[in-house]
This record gives structure tokens, C-alpha cells and sequence, in this order.
């Protein structure tokens, strides 16, 4: 049989992941995987490592983010403020985004991530107790996981979620009343159970009675449930490596959840380990072989919503150049630059013969025909933006490299060289076969170059 592991944290999650993706995506491989997911913590940190491995390898990449789940709150009930700017965390969750959708379940992800880093830093400029925690709240997640009616995010309520952990301290009311208000609150069939078991001793986390726990109420609730391994290491050795990131993290983390690992069961399991655990799972629950194949079948149904097509979905090396609005343009780029250049063409040449505008002319209309065959016009503006950015704070500054090669960057007064004066070929700099965004290097002078650096951010 396939299977396929749904939470994964590569190297790329800090003090928590262990092994890179290209060791863990030959190995989900080598054991007849089809696809495999990239969750790292707080951000998509390894996630275009994890596309290139998954083509590499012949597997249908799934993408997401563990995140934590934060509340804004006053007070406790004994009247303990949560911490000095008012915000909890309650829980983690992992998010996946689902595939085939023309890239809406990507966009959603990588705005869930960036309301999740929004107003996270200190007035000190550095992470501290008094900090919004990295997270999201459950309204946040609800608004990006919906599609205008149908769900385009999966959330998965594992262990350490609020309700995982209430499971764990055997609070079934509370863990009902939570399960509840996700679902209230988030899209039809956005949610689901997570079930993580790492053989640990009932009453610790990551137990078989623990998920269990969680495998009978994802039941009761009518939202499902999937199984996965938490993975952290691609073999078992690695264990040894996550008790020195436990140990690192548990020095600087600013939550109180329990998510160090219980033992050294974080690996990437075979399928055929994975079957076994279900079967554990579903016969300790009662519910026999046919709870095992309706556990690991619930696992390939989420896998198959969330199989992304790298190109489709995510742009796999399609450049992305600024919207042009960023820079207060509100007509098409492409007009926009071509006005600019026969502005510049006056500036710099006021008097050109007939013949001299005639190349000049012959030689924009090239340039700008491939610019815009390939869609770069933004690019181009926002880069004389910046450059012109920079001439007002009284820093020099001077192109150089290919970008030499174009008539646009000196019309745009991104260069001061005049490619025809010194027949610079403008295919060196952009041709009509690239499909990567060129390089327009400006150098500034280097006691400048942070100052440079905050303005254009």
C-alpha cells in the first residue's frame, strides 16, 4: 500500500525539524509514497526545497504550515493577564492547502502566514514576552479557509491543539465543547482529526489512548479523521537530534505547550508501520479492521485535495514581477513605461538627427516588444522607482553588469550608458527565450547601503 505522511517538519522549521527535504522526499520514494506534505513551523521556510525534491522524485507535493492557534484575552480567571499585550496561545494546529483550485488554496495559505507575523515584533525590535506571538485566531483561520463556499484550506486538529490537549487531561466535555466551535466556525469540511500516536504510556502525550481519545470524538462529531506521524526525522536515529532542539527550544520558547517528543518515535514510518497503527488505533476504539481502512482512507482523501500542481497552483519558476500599484500606477504597465522611455528619449537625445531617432525608435520598439511578450513592464518601473529612490536621497549610485545592455534602463535613467553608443547587444541583458526575471544590479556606496535598504522597504 501508499501512504501518505501529512505533517512533516523539515530542517527548515528552527530548533524542531531534523532532516532536509530531499532526504525525506527520496525516502517517502523509496517506500512507494506518491506524495508528501511539507508543514514546517510559522512559514513555508523549505517549501521550494520540497517542490523540487517532490519532482524529483516523482511525488505530488502537499503543502502547509503548522501554526499556533492565539486568543486575545484580558484576563484569566484568577486575574493574570495572558501576557503584556493581551494574547494566549491555546493550541497548534497544521494547515493544508488544497490543490487544483487554480492556486486559490496557496494564495490563502500564504496570507494566513502573513496574518500570522503581522505585529509580532517588540517596540524593541525583537521577539519578547510582551510580542503578539507568531499565530493565528480562529476567525483568521476561518476567513482564509473559505472559498465563497467550499473550504480551500484543510485544518488539522491534532494533539496540540486545544482540543488534543484537552483530551489529554481526559476533559471531554471541554473537548466536545471545543470541536464544536471549530465547526461553527470554519467552512464545511475544513476540518479534521489529526491522530498522532508515538507508542507512548497512557496518561503521556502521543499515546494510543490519546488518540483514541481524539479517534472517537472526530467520530462523534461527524468531522473524520487522519492519521499521521508528526514527522520530524527521516530515520530513527535522528530522534537524537530533536531531543537537542527540544532542549534548545524549551530555553527561549515562549509557550508553555508540551510539544517536546515523549520518545523517539518522530521518524518518517514506513507505510506498511503505518497501516499497523491504524489498526491498533481502530481496534482499541472498537472499531475494528473496517475502522482501520476508513482511517487510512479519510488519510488518502485529504491527500488527494491537497496535491498541488507545482505550476498551476504555486507558479513553479514563473517569474512574479511587483503589481504596479505598489508603486502608484493605475493604467497598464506596459503603457506606462512606453511614455516614460519617449519622455527619456527627448531628456537624452534633444538632438538626435533623423537617422540617429530612427535607430533609436527601432531599437525601443525591440526591446520593449520582448519586455512585454515576457511581461516585465512593472519590473522595469518599479526599478526606476527605486533607483530614482535613491538619486533623491543623495546617495550615488551606478548600474552595471548587463543591464548596461538596455536602451530602457537608460531612457528610465536606471543607467547612465548609452548601449548604442557602444553597441551593446540587448539579447546579453533579455531575450525572448528567458523565463526567469533579469538581474538589474545597482551599486550604491556602501556606507549608504542599509539606509538604502529601510527607504525601499
Amino acid at each position: 500500500m501508499s501512504f501518505t505522511h501529512l505533517h512533516v517538519s523539515t530542517a527548515f522549521s528552527a530548533h524542531y525539524g531534523v532532516s532536509w527535504p530531499d532526504t525525506l522526499a527520496a525516502a517517502a520514494a523509496a517506500d512507494g509514497a506518491d506524495a508528501l506534505a511539507c508543514t514546517d513551523r510559522d512559514g513555508l521556510y523549505g517549501t521550494v526545497k520540497h517542490l523540487k525534491a517532490c519532482l524529483a522524485n516523482n511525488l505530488d507535493p502537499v503543502v502547509g504550515v503548522e501554526l499556533a492557534v492565539i486568543t486575545a484575552a484580558g484576563t484569566t480567571a484568577n486575574g493574570a493577564t495572558f501576557n503584556n499585550a493581551g494574547w494566549k496561545i491555546t493550541g497548534r494546529v497544521v494547515v493544508l492547502a488544497h490543490g487544483q483550485i487554480g492556486g486559490e488554496g496557496y494564495k490563502a495559505l500564504c496570507r494566513l502566514i502573513s496574518d500570522a507575523h503581522q505585529n509580532t515584533a517588540s517596540t524593541a525590535g525583537s521577539r519578547s514576552r510582551s510580542a503578539k506571538p507568531v499565530g493565528v485566531t480562529q476567525e483568521q483561520l476561518a476567513q482564509r479557509a473559505d472559498g465563497g463556499g467550499a473550504p480551500i484550506l484543510t485544518v488539522l486538529l491534532g494533539p496540540y491543539s486545544d482540543v488534543g490537549l484537552a483530551l489529554g487531561r481526559r476533559n471531554y466535555r471541554q473537548g466536545r465543547t471545543l470541536t464544536e466551535q471549530w465547526r461553527s466556525i470554519l467552512p464545511i469540511g475544513a476540518l479534521v482529526m489529526e491522530l498522532v500516536t508515538h507508542l507512548s504510556p497512557p496518561g503521556a502525550p502521543l499515546s494510543n489512548a490519546h488518540a483514541v481519545r481524539m479517534l472517537r470524538l472526530g467520530e462523534e462529531a461527524g468531522v473524520g479523521s487522519i492519521l499521521t506521524n508528526a514527522v520530524r526525522y527521516c530515520e530513527v536515529d535522528g530522534a537524537a537530534t530533536a531531543d537537542v532542539l527540544d532542549s534548545a527550544r524549551a530555553l527561549t520558547s515562549l509557550s508553555a505547550l508540551p510539544d517536546l517528543q515523549p520518545n523517539g518515535q518522530g521518524w518518517l514510518k514506513s507505510a506498511q508501520e503505518m497501516e499497523a497503527l491504524a489498526g491498533e488505533l481502530a481496534r482499541e476504539a472498537g472499531y475494528g479492521a473496517a475502522g482501520a481502512v476508513q482511517l487510512l482512507a479519510s488519510t488518502a482523501a485529504v491527500t488527494d485535495r491537497c496535491r498541488m500542481d507545482p505550476v498551476q497552483d504555486m507558479g513553479w519558476k514563473q517569474p512574479v514581477v511587483p503589481e504596479a500599484a505598489v508603486i502608484g500606477i493605475s493604467r497598464p504597465p506596459l503603457l506606462e513605461l512606453r511614455q516614460r522611455c519617449n519622455a527619456g528619449l527627448t531628456t537624452r537625445f534633444p538632438y538626435a538627427r533623423i537617422e540617429e531617432e530612427y535607430e533609436l525608435r527601432s531599437r525601443l520598439d525591440h526591446e520593449l516588444g520582448i519586455i512585454d511578450r515576457l511581461g516585465f513592464a512593472s519590473y522595469f518601473l518599479t526599478v526606476a522607482e527605486v533607483s530614482a529612490m535613491i538619486r533623491t536621497m543623495g546617495v550615488r549610485a551606478a548600474a552595471r553588469g548587463s543591464g548596461a545592455s538596455s536602451l530602457v534602463n537608460y531612457l528610465l535613467n536606471i543607467s547612465q550608458v548609452n548601449p548604442l553608443a557602444h553597441d551593446l547587444v540587448f539579447e546579453r541583458f533579455l531575450s525572448r527565450d528567458r523565463s526567469t526575471l533579469p538581474d538589474i544590479d545597482i551599486d550604491v556606496e556602501s556606507a549608504e547601503r542599509h539606509n538604502v535598504y529601510h527607504r525601499i522597504f
